[in-house]
């Protein structure tokens, strides 16, 4: 799917789909030779209070969960991990490309009546991952001491307002703002841009594969003039204006003489 992905060989009406965008990014991470690349990407989550997640030792193992059916829900990706100091962390991801959340909370209908569908969806997957039955299901039987949740989207800034909604439709769980992170998408390509050193070869052609894949689908952060080649003199209406030829800052562009037009006369 990956490599038909790069080539262009999707069906156009998958190419926006949700799911095989989280299964190709998210997925490529449980590939990797180390828990140590998926840490530190979820080390550029934030919070609604604007803290980053952080954990307080080194991952030693991580197992993932696509689309596991909970008694309310079907997040996209539960992530359960042990640190060095076999710590248990529970971290579920629910991602959006274009699209909201699938159901919201309907106030109009009596808390008991609501079907799953009048429910808040990450309401209900934060009310799911703290059931100890969904997680026995999973196999999950070492004590967790923190769960997440991280909201995965295209938002151009933080949806606070989304994730504070969910956080006070939450029934019968203790579960703060300080649990629930945001993460955009192009922070991922950000995290994979800045990667200098690679464990294994094929963690750098993976990681190499995954960022022309968010490239291919625009979801990088604009990067401003770097490496970007202009014309030097661009000549408009008899005018002149010189340009950097090479640009990385806005500082690179030269001043350009300040044109004056005063009832159709041009002074200089």
């Amino acid at each position: 799917m990956f490599a038909a992905e790069l080539n262009g060989k999707i069906p156009t009406s998958l190419q926006n789909h949700e799911d095989v965008l989280t299964s190709s990014v998210v997925g490529t991470f449980q590939y990797l030779s180390s828990p140590t690349y998926i840490q530190s990407l979820l080390k550029s989550c934030v919070n609604i209070m604007e803290t980053q997640l952080t954990f307080a030792s080194s991952f030693k193992e991580c197992k993932f969960f696509f689309w596991p059916r909970l008694e309310k829900s079907e997040p996209d990706v539960l992530i359960h991990i042990q640190d060095e100091k076999d710590r248990g962390y529970l971290i579920c991801i629910e991602a959006k490309y274009w699209s909201d959340k699938s159901s919201k909370e309907d106030l109009s209908v009596d808390f008991e009546e609501r079907k799953n569908t009048q429910r808040d969806q990450l309401a209900r997957e934060i009310e799911d991952i703290h059931n100890s039955e969904n997680l026995r299901l999973l196999n999950i039987k070492k004590n967790i001491e923190e769960t997440y949740l991280i909201y995965l989207t295209n938002h151009t800034s933080m949806p606070s307002k989304e994730m504070a909604d969910s956080i006070h439709l939450i029934n019968d769980i203790t579960f703060t703002q300080e649990q629930l992170y945001w993460l955009p998408w192009r922070k991922i390509h950000n995290f994979i841009n800045e990667l200098v050193h690679f464990l294994t070869p094929q963690d750098a052609k993976l990681l190499k594969d995954l960022k022309s894949l968010l490239e291919r689908k625009g979801l990088q952060s604009f990067d401003g003039f770097r490496n970007r080649h202009h014309i030097e003199s661009v000549s408009i209406n008899g005018y002149t204006y010189d340009t950097a030829s090479r640009l990385s800052s806005w500082d690179d562009i030269q001043d350009v003489t300040e044109v004056v037009r005063e009832y159709g006369r041009v002074t200089y």
